[in-house]
């Protein structure tokens, strides 16, 4: 019997033409690099409460399936100044719209639009084994830390489809950009260029399994219904002249928080979030240096909303 090497592993992903309907999977779709994928299932187990003249147990009834992919993909650009990264098509199925600009610039900003949220089919091709999940949507949460590149990690939600032996799909069209490191990041929040170590990001996005009775599975796809978007960074302790922590928390008092990881064309991007509000603020200590554990809301900035973040590599 053979081995399954958990080392040997590729994701694909593309949008559905028919949601919740598996399309197809080539390698042209796995090209984007993962890190830690991992499947797991979710199956409703009916439990059967029948009495008995014995006490033991009657076998389940498998109900309902979903499936969850989840997975780090390196924040890098496409290398190509107007052209989307290999990435991009995953931040729309998390809620985001794309906007982009010939030769310039490739940005997205959340969407509350569901049709323009694409659902995906999935795969996780583990050496030898192929898992799916179809009409899935998602949620995606950032992180950097000083001197390493940034990082996503999306998880994906849909309908359970099947668990096969297939072989491992060979990615191509893979870009060939390196991720940027966080230095020379321009970091600023409400005007301020705080001396920090680590920032975090995760859109909190609320996604929810649609019934069908008349699916196998139980569930037609997944949608995506709310977000709460909020993230941390960890900024050394000022005197309240320099920059009012506190005051500006108690105040309810925004401002813009931007960063960047810096590039050559096509590898350059830039985080802007134009209504950070503070939620919650701790001391904490980095090497015996005050620090601020701080915590803040992407608020909306028009009324119209949307517009809470922006990711744009140029």
């Amino acid at each position: 019997m053979g081995k399954i090497l958990s080392n040997r592993a590729v994701v694909a992903a593309k949008a559905e033409t028919t949601e919740g309907t598996v399309i197809a999977l080539a390698g042209t779709d796995a090209n984007f690099q993962v890190m830690e994928p991992k499947f797991e299932a979710d199956v409703s187990m009916f439990k059967r409460s029948i009495l008995d003249v014995a006490l033991s147990p009657f076998k389940m009834i498998p109900g309902t399936r979903l499936g969850k992919i989840s997975f780090k993909v390196e924040n890098k650009g496409s290398g190509t100044a107007g052209t989307a990264p290999a990435l991009g098509k995953l931040l729309i199925a998390c809620g985001f719209a794309e906007a982009v600009v010939a030769v310039t610039s490739v940005t997205y900003t959340p969407t509350s639009t569901l049709a323009n949220i694409t659902p995906m089919t999935v795969a996780l091709f583990k050496d030898g084994l192929k898992k799916i999940i179809k009409g899935a949507r998602g949620n995606v949460k950032y992180s950097a830390k000083n001197g390493e590149p940034g990082m996503f990690e999306f998880e994906f939600i849909g309908v359970y489809d099947s668990v096969a032996d297939v072989a491992l799909i060979t990615p191509s069209g893979v870009e060939t950009t390196v991720p940027v490191a966080l230095l020379s990041a321009l970091f600023s929040v409400g005007g301020f260029s705080a001396f920090m170590s680590q920032i975090t990001f995760d859109m909190a996005n609320t996604i929810e399994p649609r019934a069908d009775v008349n699916s196998a599975a139980g569930y037609i796809s997944a949608i995506l219904t709310n977000r709460e978007p909020k993230g941390s960074f960890d900024p050394e302790d000022e005197l309240v002249a320099n920059h009012d922590w506190y005051g500006r928390w108690l105040g309810g008092t925004t401002g813009v928080l931007t960063w960047k990881h810096p590039g050559s064309a096509g590898n350059i991007c830039t985080f802007n979030i134009p209504v950070c509000q503070y939620t919650k603020i701790s001391e904490s200590d980095r090497n015996g240096i005050a620090t601020l554990g701080t915590d803040f809301l992407m608020a909306r900035s028009a009324s119209s909303g949307n517009d809470e973040l922006s990711i744009a590599y140029t």
